[in-house]
């Protein structure tokens, strides 16, 4: 047995009062962390199974029995003041309890975004009430009955047991060889997504991310090895001599002068019936792509809402995850929005969101839109905490645009309907998309997604239905696409998004309506992004671009074949689509994908052993963007 006290007789506590050794509480706080992994862990299967349940808990039982041993180490080097002692062997008790709570956090993160929380995650919420709706969906009374039965049961039996003054050598050398198992196993399958993510240690990886992220050591070197040209992809339009005007309208057909922007929030193609989905989400863009031009290969370059924004409205990369908007040396360039209101066009935003989020109301008034109006002032009730139905976004847009029908306008409308936790209108019935079983909370949370968008796309039906009754169809462009993407496990291990540069998560819906313009409707496979909306609307428009835009026209024959990513929350991920082919750098785990999407559109085969030529190309084009982009957002690119 292992004395965890001095013999002395100054260190010797009083009769009737034992004191709790922190090892002892330790192996017993490495229980908790092990079960909370069991409750993650898909149940057992085959034989196999006990060995991957090592795999997966190996790190919390490494972090727990290391809490311990230097607990202990303190404890008996305070052991000659007895005051000393019990405040040290107190704190160990009470930060174990505190990691006791913490895992069961731990364990509802996980079963939502299949990945532990880190800094980057926790940064991208900084206003705690608008995401009020999405975690009071998912307080239900078992998971808050958990919150203080397990720190409670945790505290009580760490009392009850651990008051004797020697460990079990057979508790340590058990944990020693669940370490050691673990280990072993892990090794060979570490690039694993399951084993990579479920395997780490909560407590741990908070705690890593955090030093990383205040640190800020994650910015990543690419080497400069790629052909000097590459750079000139990525060369704003007054940089590059190409004139505009490829799109040439039907002969004798004027061009629109009114333009809607819709954006969907977190609508990727994947779940769309528009582009095939075995869910009919969409029938009211499925009727009116009869009058439109769908584009098969459009794409988001990185899954956050603001990073986006900045995409589709100054026409940019949205940055790079060190930089992610343009720095006050190069601020950014003229939005569609000035553009347009410099050629005479009154111009509107509106969200049905809260526009306040993260700070955003101020930058997005400052985008060159005449007026900004969120759900706050739609005169209508909330929703969920964070926003209203879509059709009071319509109401206001449709009384936005009467006020003043004989003017030319710009309106940027982004919903919000379909934002976690995708609450049902009132009143409204769902639709059966799915065979549920009981407890299946990713079914839960994919129903009521796929009842969103239905009913965002009822809405939209709405607004076609309206231009035509006003007469404004044929001399109104309406463009729809998605912010980016949502993913609910299928066809990756991945819940929501920004975490990755899959197809699920940057492969976005673009749809340019226009009846006169498109009478027959048609689907075209150009590969395009979010930076060349601006360029392809002015295109249509007949207006001039801003020679500052990164993007080009849709229309232009010559554009490069392509579209880039990024993503960082967790690891560091860059991504580029050429022609058929996807490539995905994970610059964190060191490790390349290829994908042809042309056979394997889910991603399932990775080629990159394959075809390492091909990879190195494109990864030569990724350093180029990379390069570029470092450059030009802190105003030194041209």
């Amino acid at each position: 047995m292992l004395e965890t006290s001095s013999s002395s007789n100054t260190s010797a506590p009083k009769p009737g009062r034992a004191l709790v050794s922190p090892l002892r509480a330790a192996l017993w706080l490495a229980v908790v962390l092990v079960g909370a992994k069991a409750v993650l862990l898909e149940p057992p299967r085959s034989p196999r199974w006990l060995l991957d349940f090592a795999v997966v808990s190996f790190q919390d039982v490494l972090f727990a029995v290391t809490l311990g041993v230097v607990a202990e180490i303190v404890a008996r080097m305070a052991a000659r003041r007895p005051m000393l002692a019990h405040i040290v062997r107190g704190a160990s008790l009470a930060f174990f309890m505190l990691c006791a709570f913490y895992v069961v956090l731990a364990v509802g993160i996980f079963q939502y975004f299949s990945r532990p929380l880190t800094y980057d995650l926790l940064s991208l919420v900084r206003n705690a009430a608008t995401i009020q709706s999405s975690v009071s969906e998912r307080l239900t009374v078992p998971i808050v009955a958990a919150f203080i039965a397990v720190p409670v049961g945790y505290l009580g039996v760490a009392l009850w047991a651990c008051r004797r003054r020697s460990v079990p050598v057979w508790a340590l050398a058990v944990a020693g060889l669940w370490i050691a198992a673990g280990l072993w196993e892990y090794a060979p399958q570490a690039d694993d997504w399951e084993y990579g993510q479920l395997a780490l240690c909560p407590h741990v990886e908070l705690v890593r991310s955090t030093a990383v992220g205040l640190s800020g050591a994650r910015q990543v070197t690419f080497p400069k090895d790629f052909p000097q040209e590459d750079l000139a992809e990525f060369r704003p339009l007054k940089s590059r001599g190409t004139p505009p005007g490829w799109f040439k309208p039907p002969a004798g057909t004027a061009r629109p002068r009114n333009v809607i922007v819709v954006v969907l929030e977190s609508v990727g193609t994947r779940y769309l019936s528009l582009y095939g989905s075995r869910y009919e989400t969409t029938p009211s863009l499925i009727a009116e792509s009869a009058h439109a031009m769908v584009f098969d290969d459009f794409y988001s370059h990185l899954g956050y809402t603001f990073c986006s924004f900045m995409a589709i409205s100054s026409s940019i990369y949205p940055g790079l995850p060190w930089c992610y908007a343009p720095t006050t040396e190069r601020p950014p360039p003229p939005s569609l929005a000035s553009v347009l209101r410099a050629r005479g066009r009154r111009t509107v935003y509106l969200q049905s969101g809260d526009m306040d989020w993260n700070g955003g109301e101020s930058w997005i008034k400052g985008f060159g839109f005449d007026e900004a109006h969120d759900y706050r002032e739609f005169g209508c009730p909330r929703l969920s905490s964070e926003s209203a139905e879509e059709r009071y976004l319509v109401d206001r847009l449709l009384r936005w645009i009467d006020a003043k029908r004989g003017q030319p306008f710009l309106a940027l409308c982004w919903t919000d309907q379909t934002h976690d936790p995708y609450t049902p209108s009132p009143g409204a019935k769902p639709m059966e998309f799915l065979s549920r079983k009981p407890g299946d909370t990713r079914s839960a949370d994919l129903s009521r997604y796929l009842n969103a968008l239905r009913e965002t796309d009822r809405q939209l039906g709405r607004l076609f239905a309206a231009l035509r009754e006003r007469g404004l169809a044929d001399d109104t462009l309406v463009v729809v696409t998605g912010d980016h993407g949502e993913a609910f496990r299928e066809p990756h291990k991945q819940r929501g998004h920004g975490f990755t540069v899959y197809q699920e998560d940057v492969h976005v819906p673009l749809m340019l309506w226009n009846p006169r313009l498109f009478p027959a409707g048609r689907r075209v496979a150009t590969i395009g992004s979010h930076m060349d909306l601006n360029p392809t609307i002015t295109d249509i428009l007949g207006a001039e671009p801003a020679g500052e835009w990164q993007g080009r026209s849709l229309f232009e024959p010559a554009r490069p074949p392509r579209a880039y990513f990024v993503a960082s929350v967790g690891d560091y991920q860059f991504g580029i689509r050429e022609e058929q082919w996807k490539y995905i750098l994970n610059t964190t785990r060191g490790r390349e994908m290829l994908f042809d999407l042309a056979h394997d559109p889910d991603e399932q085969r990775n080629m990159a052993t394959a075809e390492p030529e091909r990879c190195r190309r494109l990864r030569q084009r990724l350093a180029a963007w990379v390069s570029f982009e470092e450059e030009f957002l802190r105003g030194r690119g041209n």
